[in-house]
């Protein structure tokens, strides 16, 4: 139990850290967390990502972040990549996911959506993550994307020939992973 309760205690010391002013602290904060392997500092990692204006620390955050092996990591960071409303943050955190050595497979419909809902630069990160998932795809993940691609090309009001060619080619990616499932849904 004590030995919990100072990892915990080391845990919020470095959290203090690297919300600090001090440059050499949060680089050392960072280097601290990297050998600590504890997922639930990866909201507060993304926090300082987005408000720390230090190239450097945003490099070495990007780095830490895209190099967490722990699978269970992946429900974090949808998590954190779907209550993201600020179009730059979300590149920062999609920037992160398709350096990650993680498989998003279980998340295709997430990404699917989070490209329709964002512009071209944010669509093509989406489809950067998408092409570098593992596989294979759930069933619901498949009909969900699909759902969300032809919900898309119903009110597809974008002028933005760029976005559309990039869902156009995450549509077919979809539809090339769903070779056994109701076709129909896919777009042309």
């Amino acid at each position: 139990m004590a030995d919990n309760k100072s990892q915990k205690n080391k845990l919020n010391q470095l959290v203090l850290d690297l919300k600090s002013d001090s440059t050499s602290k949060i680089t050392a904060a960072i280097t601290e967390i990297a050998n600590i392997g504890d997922i639930s500092i990866i909201p507060i990692l993304v926090l300082v990502l987005k408000n720390n204006q230090d190239l450097n620390i945003q490099k070495q955050l990007k780095d830490l972040l895209a190099d967490i092996q722990i699978s269970d990591a992946t429900e974090v960071f949808i998590k954190e990549l779907k209550k993201e409303e600020n179009p730059d943050d979300l590149k920062k955190i999609l920037g992160v996911l398709w350096n990650s050595k993680l498989d998003f497979s279980d998340y295709l419909a997430d990404f699917v959506e989070v490209s329709i809902e964002g512009d071209y630069l944010i669509a093509l990160d989406c489809l950067t993550v998408i092409e570098n998932m593992m596989g294979p795809f759930s069933e619901s993940q498949l009909l969900e994307a699909q759902l969300h691609l032809k919900e898309f090309a119903e009110n597809n009001t974008n002028s933005d020939d760029r976005k559309n060619q990039i869902i156009s080619e995450i549509a077919l990616f979809v539809k090339d992973q769903n070779e056994g499932i109701d076709a129909d849904l896919l777009l042309d």
